[in-house]
């Protein structure tokens, strides 16, 4: 698959993978909230340093993850270069500029390194929570943490199947290239776009329906069943007391 696939590393023996999934949500989710309320640049790259611990305790690939933040980077880069030209603040006088209305203040600056700084932080730290555990292990600790039974389901079945549609888009996509399609920007193009995709909803709710079928006829009664919880132990109280202790750490920093 060419796209970013979470589970890819999930089965690693790390101390994090071995985390018990319950306590490790609840744990990582107190430092994220830490690292959004984080109020200097100090606190902010505290954090960060935190979360490359994270990211390197757990033994996943750099290239993993520099696959992932591309996108939070992508997102918060523009961020970052227009605040200081839009926040308040002491004007810095460029040379270059000939007005100073539009000059970068001092306070924009320190709040736009601010913001790209625990926004990156946030995001790798979720990364973590996302690729250190397999997606149906981290569904239920949530159903357990509260997650209603109805929204799991959602959540298992659209994420087991959105793959498989996207691999159909992809065959379609070939086989149109196959016969000679070439995307413009036409009307023809418009209409063939939107018969694919007609197809590819109506491929989608027959394999809805031929995948509920198959589960009532195996007794599927409105809740999934699943495997035995795993047991919490002194060692993940004893993890979750170091992460939630860097998460006050940064607090107080």
């Amino acid at each position: 698959m060419s796209h970013f696939y979470s589970e890819r590393y999930s089965r690693l023996e790390s101390p994090i993978h071995l985390w018990e999934p319950r306590v490790r949500i609840i744990s990582l989710f107190v430092l994220t909230i830490s690292l959004a309320m984080t109020s200097s640049i100090r606190q902010a790259t505290a954090g960060l340093m935190i979360s490359f611990c994270l990211v390197l305790i757990s033994r996943l690939p750099l290239s993993h993850v520099v696959r992932f933040m591309k996108w939070p980077a992508i997102f918060l880069l523009p961020l970052a270069i227009i605040v200081p030209f839009t926040a308040g603040g002491d004007k810095i006088v460029m040379p270059f500029l000939s007005s100073s209305d539009i000059a970068p203040s001092s306070q924009g600056i320190i709040l736009g390194i601010l913001l790209l700084t625990r926004g990156l932080s946030a995001a790798i730290v979720a990364l973590v929570i996302v690729s250190t555990a397999p997606f149906t292990m981290t569904i239920r600790a949530l159903e357990d943490l509260g997650l209603p039974d109805s929204l799991a389901q959602l959540f298992l079945f659209t994420y087991r199947y959105v793959f498989l549609l996207s691999d159909q888009l992809n065959t379609m996509s070939r086989s149109m290239k196959s016969k000679g399609f070439v995307k413009r920007s036409d009307l023809k193009t418009l209409r063939v776009l939107a018969m694919v995709l007609t197809m590819l909803f109506i491929r989608s709710y027959e394999r809805a329906l031929g995948v509920y079928y198959s589960m009532l006829s195996r007794g599927y009664s409105g809740e999934l069943t699943g495997s035995d919880r795993c047991k919490i132990k002194c060692k993940d109280f004893a993890k979750s007391l170091l992460v939630v202790g860097a998460a006050f750490g940064i607090c107080v920093l």
